[in-house]
């Protein structure tokens, strides 16, 4: 799935031990003495930006608005990060800040109750007046949007919902919508590129940051770059601002976060991002502290049907979109392991009673979960299980049940279904308690039909612990001069989008290193 080598892998590993033992301290070969300054500096800006997701882009926006040089490295072969393929929604709050300050710490709220105050404070008085500073910035916003709670199961905030003229032709138009356009994330990333890129601004592809060099006051200067012709050390007169992204895409590290997340768990973004967590190292081996993830399943975790890509449209050549099975439509559906056994209640809630969805579907063999309905359902609500609406060997179709189940390799799902369709019947499921009124359609009308139901990996909420300027802190509590980190390299804060959580802490540090005295 993810190419990573073997030596690399252990490298990860290792990190990844010494990381969860203890208070996250170094492993020994992060522990080596701080690089030596280069003799010589390849290229010389005022204000470096890793990562140019929108962490970064906001980040390097703010910076160039206060006057400084900006240079910005992409590791990645394509710009803009997760957000320049996401569904185009934004938790931009219309509180007070006081009123969003208790939102975003109620104790009785799990995603949110173990935010850091001081962050979500600032957090709180920037987030409304941040629509106005997009659309300053080229954003436009659609005349729709969401409100709490009705968007699906994990997202519970209300949205607003941004506008995209035009689509990449290789990721597909996302969310088209009826007064023509798009909803989507492109609708901040391509206005972001072509605002930095006027003021003069420069994006450099395909340069992975993988150290901080430090002078002998302690504060960083520059970077180490891995590039396309081989290593580049880049000097940052005013600071260094880490916004590369979690370590979702890093098998080897992200179970730090969920050991459940192991090889088999896709991360979302993937083939078009991945994060592999260089941006966080890169910090830890300059000292920096790393504030442990939260570990609720709304924010890190999604799940896709019938592909093993997220969010990419039908043509795509990153994947293929699969259908969309959310909300009562789970009344139609069953859910089975690779037995072709039931294992949880088809209630689309992210709450099943002290356990999640994902909780049961992690422990099931190979982590293998099919979702299993018939043709009438199939055509309620249109969906296309063929390729490439759904990709090769993640759906399948068969006239009988005996059939569906030898090609699934699912030996007791003919006597699931009897046994479901008998649940149906009498409006009582004895095995995992389906409320009654979604006992409402038996699985009997053929063909069958199996869509396979990847996990995925998403929005981490862990990363290098940050104060109210994104200034990066040591392990023993100090700022760490000259560095900063935002977005999913940041943690501390989440607020039920990823975008604000980027778009705020981006901004500070921008702000805060372009007024550095160089």
């Amino acid at each position: 799935m993810i190419d990573i080598s073997r030596r690399g892998m252990l490298k990860a590993a290792a990190m990844s031990s010494a990381l969860a033992a203890g208070a996250f301290a170094l492993p020994a070969e992060a522990k080596e003495k701080a690089l030596a300054l280069p003799k010589k500096w390849d290229r010389t800006t005022e204000v470096l930006v890793v990562g140019s997701g929108i962490a970064g882009m906001s980040a390097a926006i703010t910076a160039i608005d206060n006057g400084a040089k900006v240079l910005v490295l992409e590791m990645g072969k394509n710009y803009g990060g997760c957000a320049r393929i996401n569904g185009g929604i934004i938790a931009l709050r219309n509180d007070t800040p006081d009123q969003l300050y208790a939102h975003l710490t109620d104790p009785k709220n799990v995603e949110y109750r173990k935010n850091d105050p001081v962050l979500t404070r600032r957090y709180a008085e920037m987030c409304w007046p941040t629509k106005a500073w997009l659309e300053e910035h080229g954003v436009k916003f659609l005349n729709t949007s969401t409100a709490a709670g009705k968007y699906d199961s994990q997202h519970h905030e209300s949205y607003l919902h941004i506008y995209s003229e035009g689509k990449d032709d290789d990721i597909g138009g996302i969310n088209p919508q009826p007064t023509g356009g798009f909803r989507t994330g492109r609708g901040i990333m391509m206005p972001f590129k072509a605002y930095f890129e006027k003021k003069g601004g420069v994006i450099l592809m395909g340069y992975k940051a993988t150290d901080l060099y430090r002078d002998a006051k302690g504060r960083v200067v520059g970077v180490k770059v891995q590039t396309p012709k081989g290593a580049e050390n880049i000097r940052a007169k005013k600071g260094v601002i880490l916004a590369g992204g979690s370590w979702k895409a890093n098998p080897a590290l992200r179970v730090i976060t969920d050991p459940r997340l192991t090889s088999e768990v896709v991360p979302t973004g993937y083939p078009f991002v991945a994060p592999d967590g260089s941006a966080i190292l890169a910090g830890l081996k300059a000292g920096a502290m790393y504030i442990g993830d939260r570990g609720e399943d709304t924010p890190r975790l999604r799940r896709m049907f019938g592909t093993n890509r997220y969010g990419f449209q039908k043509g795509s050549k990153y994947g293929c979109p699969g259908i969309a099975v959310k909300g009562p439509r789970w009344a139609d559906i069953i859910f089975v392991n690779k037995n072709g056994d039931r294992f949880v209640r088809e209630e689309d809630k992210g709450n099943l009673g002290g356990y999640s969805f994902y909780d049961m579907a992690f422990v099931q063999p190979e982590k293998k979960v099919w979702c299993v309905f018939d043709d009438a359902t199939a055509k309620k609500y249109r969906w296309d299980t063929s390729y490439p609406q759904c990709e090769k060997g993640f759906a399948f179709d068969a006239a009988t049940l005996a059939e569906l189940a030898q090609k699934l390799g699912a030996k007791d799902l003919e006597a699931t279904v009897t046994r479901y369709n008998g649940f149906v019947d009498k409006k009582q499921d004895d095995d995992f308690q389906k409320p009654a009124p979604l006992l409402r359609k038996k699985i009997e009308q053929g063909p069958f039909h199996a869509v396979q139901v990847v996990l995925f990996a998403h929005n981490f909420t862990g990363g290098l612990r940050i104060n109210e300027n994104a200034q990066v802190i040591d392990i023993l509590g100090n700022v760490i001069p000259g560095l900063y980190a935002a977005g999913e390299t940041a943690g501390g804060l989440y607020v039920g989008n990823g975008m604000p959580r980027a778009i705020m802490p981006g901004r500070w540090a921008g702000e805060h290193a372009s007024k550095v005295k160089a």
